[in-house]
């Protein structure tokens, strides 16, 4: 096993993969809804690779995916299931393999769901980083990677060695490690993930252009919505080290939101220095989307899990209050005042959720 590898990834697996791919004409790559860059990153490298073997591959996401990524090589093949759905169900009907990447609750798909859930006879792969999976033919399942670009580089370096990564798969998987770290700040920043980084480096990637095109470009209307959200819309709750900001349809409206424009806000009170757990509500058509971040051993997974329909990992997670905003931030409150220490009195209260 390459050095650059982590010694987690099962090489049988690798062989199993291949052998399930040699044995597909067509084959359909899958992220889950309000892809980020790590979920375009992963599908667009996995669909890359394919592709070079001659396979059919189409990579689905159910909606549209931040503007900032389209610096990724290949994402203008990401096709948008709400755009091309019959289109899209006639091909995941017939699809002889279905390899899910960065995601693994099929209700992730949205929309999507159905269509995957049409085809019975279709393997299924799994290749995802979160907590909790389920049971699929074929299973990458390691929350111990602190991306699935990252988990997806080692199956490509054992299936083909270095000469697997080309650039444009080089220049996508360093975009879905780089954002699912925030930018290598947070989350498993292991000696193997550098290893990884370096070797993409090698391979022509070169991380301040890439950098520049994902944090650099945003438009000047989300960046006057995150100084007025920081300004006007975040609550502090120092004495419990926490921290939420609210987001409503009508504020979206004001400052003509976009796909991608809400990403990373919910990191930026994890910078005051009494706040280590972050919470962002946002108002949707259907239901109250929240976002949570931790630093330490608050675990927002279980806190997503139990509280909010919710869920993903320790310090990252998210969930749904179905009702509406005022409602979604008092069972926040509440549930914050009952599971998290006083700061300055660790015996008051629990550090976990309950």
């Amino acid at each position: 096993m390459t050095k650059f590898m982590k010694n987690t990834l099962d090489f049988t697996k690798v062989i199993q993969l291949q052998r399930l791919c040699a044995g597909a004409q067509t084959i359909a790559v899958l992220s889950h809804t309000n892809p980020d860059g790590d979920a375009i990153g992963s599908g667009v490298a996995l669909t890359t690779f394919l592709t070079g073997f001659g396979h059919t591959v189409r990579f689905f996401v159910p909606n549209h995916y931040p503007k900032f990524l389209t610096c990724v090589p290949g994402a203008e093949r990401v096709e948008i299931f709400s755009e091309c759905a019959d289109e899209a169900r006639a091909y995941l009907a017939d699809a002889d393999l279905i390899i899910c990447s960065d995601f693994n609750q099929i209700s992730r798909l949205d929309k999507m769901t159905e269509a995957v859930e049409a085809n019975v006879v279709a393997p299924r792969v799994l290749i995802d980083h979160h907590m909790d999976p389920p049971e699929y033919e074929l299973s990458f399942s390691d929350p111990t990677y602190s991306s699935t670009s990252h988990l997806v580089f080692d199956i490509l370096m054992a299936w083909g060695g270095a000469e697997a990564i080309t650039l444009d798969v080089a220049k996508a998987l360093y975009v879905g490690m780089m954002t699912d770290t925030g930018n290598f700040s947070y989350g498993n920043l292991t000696p193997a993930l550098y290893r990884a980084v370096a070797e993409l480096v090698e391979r022509g990637v070169r991380p301040p252009e890439i950098s520049q095109a994902v944090f650099n470009t945003q438009s000047e209307n989300r960046l006057r919505m995150v100084g007025y959200l920081l300004s006007e819309k975040m609550r502090v709750d120092a004495a419990h080290r926490t921290a939420y900001i609210t987001l409503t349809r009508a504020e979206k409206t004001r400052f003509n939101h976009q796909i991608g424009d809400t990403e990373g806000i919910v990191n930026m009170p994890l910078s005051i220095e009494t706040v280590d757990f972050s919470a962002m509500f946002i108002e949707t058509l259907e239901c109250i989307k929240i976002s949570f971040r931790s630093q330490g051993d608050f675990d927002v997974n279980l806190f997503a899990r139990e509280h909010f329909n919710g869920g993903g990992h320790k310090n990252a997670a998210g969930g749904r209050y179905y009702g509406p905003m005022s409602e979604a931030v008092s069972r926040f409150e509440a549930l914050v005042r009952k599971v998290r220490p006083v700061a300055g009195n660790e015996k008051q209260g629990e550090g976990g959720a309950a």
